[in-house]
């Protein structure tokens, strides 16, 4: 017959439980299961080698307390189980989504190839990439558009609203700020091709 403790150590080898404090500096959490709440424990996240993932746990969170010799003061947190609390937030066999606290998305459907990213309002994004951002494929830009540094053009050029220059425009090395036209004559006339 098994003793208390024994009996006591096998029950607490895989505990359901909820995440109740976290330590965010310490990197640790308490995890209410039942009548016991753990000491502080370490949570388990998908890597910490060369590629390392942080994502702090949520208090109500759902997860698993595994303690390897049956003592929670040893254990680990695994998380990773949808809760009344924090629902799927998909159900497309093809759908892999990352969704963020205040309600940014990040999803990608295979089954129809797209790739999005969905910022709350007020949200910013920026990539920086001192070697260059390459996009293929056409491009189309919503809203107003500011591009500090020079830019290059490597084709046509089509404007449906006015093009203003501050300073001035330059066409087949012809100014059209400061180049003068001859053969200019009063009235109806027309001048030359500039010069």
């Amino acid at each position: 017959m098994a003793s208390p403790d024994h009996a006591r150590n096998l029950s607490n080898l895989i505990r359901l439980g909820t995440v109740a404090e976290v330590d965010l500096p310490a990197r640790l959490c308490r995890v209410q299961s039942g009548e016991l709440q753990t000491d502080f424990l370490p949570w388990l996240v998908p890597a910490a080698g060369a590629l390392i993932v942080w994502a702090a746990p949520t208090v109500g969170e759902q997860v698993l307390v595994l303690s390897p010799d049956g003592e929670t003061m040893g254990g680990v947190v695994l998380r990773g189980l949808y809760s009344d609390a924090f629902p799927a937030p998909g159900t497309g066999a093809e759908l892999t989504l990352v969704q963020f606290g205040d309600g940014a998305v990040v999803s990608y459907d295979a089954a129809a190839h797209q790739l999005l990213a969905t910022l709350p309002a007020g949200g910013k994004a920026e990539v920086t990439a001192d070697g260059g951002v390459t996009i293929n494929g056409p491009l189309t830009v919503n809203g107003e558009t500011v591009i500090n540094g020079k830019t290059t053009v490597n084709d046509d050029a089509h404007v449906t609203g006015t093009a203003t220059a501050d300073t001035d425009v330059v066409g087949g090395g012809i100014s059209l700020k400061n180049h003068k036209t001859t053969g200019v004559t009063p009235g109806t006339g027309l001048s030359s091709v500039p010069a």
